[in-house]
């Protein structure tokens, strides 16, 4: 930011110093032409022309091009030839501002400044570089840590294969893998997370976490034709007083059937075995609203 504003400054004063000479401060603009008479026409023509002549012999002089004693005795003379020509009763002539001397005024102000310029660059390129600014960079933390949860995700899973691949009855790689898998974002990773779960259930047939989560993806991913499979071998050996049978059945009845007084009787019957579940809040929500559009 620093080194902006210098740069900023030196090309704001860089442009004054160029502009400032070219700037024609003297307000030496003509005078008013006085009012005249028709007889005067030619005395106001002959007085215009006096003034042009004193206007360019100014500029003569701002130029340098007149020395001292040239110049006022040109400006006496082309003076009285203005005072001569005015129409009508002669009058004084108006003063107009003499130019300041050659060397002094817009030429020291530029000298000034371009001196001013040379400085700052001096200490600008003489100052050390901020601490970190070549170095500095912009860290999303949200994102930074998404990417490295999924790395971490990715190497468990190639961890998994290979452990699987060293023994295919593993059933606890089987199920952390199925784990790694359903923490994914894509279908895909749904997908092969329910396959790893089936070979898991293969494995161990009642394995009540493993059912549980299988029909908990299927649902995820809308299949409602498996999630009702899945529950119903889950349900062939699950004891009758287990709330997950009635919970799962609520929501595929809701959601997959759109089967609202089904949803509310498998709900109540939830409420009744569990209730002090932690998903009971969200039970008794599910049911409010299915209830409302009965």
């Amino acid at each position: 930011m620093a080194e902006l504003m210098l740069l900023l400054f030196v090309a704001a004063g860089t442009g004054l110093a160029i502009a400032w000479p070219l700037l024609d401060r003297s307000g030496d603009s003509a005078p008013a032409a006085p009012t005249s008479d028709p007889d005067d026409d030619a005395r106001a023509v002959r007085h215009r022309l006096a003034l042009e002549a004193l206007r360019d012999l100014e500029a003569d002089h701002r130029a340098g091009s007149l020395d001292e004693g040239t110049y006022r005795a040109q400006r006496d003379e082309v003076e009285a030839r203005a005072t001569a020509t005015l129409p009508g009763e002669p009058v004084a002539a108006e003063p107009v501002p003499r130019s300041p001397a050659p060397g002094h005024g817009a030429r020291g102000l530029a000298l000034a400044l371009g001196s001013g310029i040379l400085a700052l660059l001096l200490i600008g390129f003489a100052l050390p570089a901020p601490i970190g600014t070549a170095e500095r960079t912009v860290t999303d933390a949200p994102l930074a840590e998404a990417i490295a949860a999924e790395e971490a995700r990715q190497a468990d899973i190639a961890r998994l294969q290979a452990r699987i691949a060293a023994d295919p009855t593993d059933a606890e790689a089987f199920s952390d893998l199925a784990d790694a898998y359903l923490a994914g974002p894509a279908f895909e990773d749904q997908r092969r997370g329910a396959t790893a779960l089936l070979v898991l259930i293969n494995l161990e047939p009642e394995n009540a976490s493993a059912y549980r989560r299988l029909i908990t993806a299927y649902i995820n991913a809308g299949d409602w034709t498996d999630a009702r499979s899945a529950l119903d071998a889950y349900a062939g050996f699950a004891p009758d007083d287990e709330p997950d049978i009635p919970f799962f059945r609520g929501l595929i009845a809701l959601r997959g059937d759109g089967d609202e007084a089904e949803a509310v009787r498998q709900f109540d019957r939830f409420l009744q075995l569990a209730p002090h579940d932690p998903r009971a809040a969200m039970v008794l929500s599910l049911r409010e609203g299915a209830a409302a559009t009965e």
